[in-house]
């Protein structure tokens, strides 16, 4: 799944590159061209127990898959 606008407000299942899994609630996207100087979409997810009183964000190249969660 590619990362868009949609998934804001959204609660997500992630899982990295390197295995780990986090699962949250999509605050932001960001798109390509504001993301400077990567130029690379970008997700912040917050609610994440895994990181608990933390924001997490990720670029769309360091997400293996990612699925909306009930």
């Amino acid at each position: 799944m590619k990362l868009n606008k949609s998934l804001e407000g959204e609660k997500v299942k992630i899982v990295d590159i390197d295995g780990e899994i986090f699962e949250g609630v999509v605050l932001d996207y960001i798109y390509p061209e504001d993301n400077e100087p990567e130029g690379i979409a970008a997700i912040d997810i917050y609610k994440c127990p895994q990181r608990a009183g933390q924001g997490v964000s990720f670029y769309e190249t360091d997400i293996k898959s990612i699925e909306v969660i009930a």
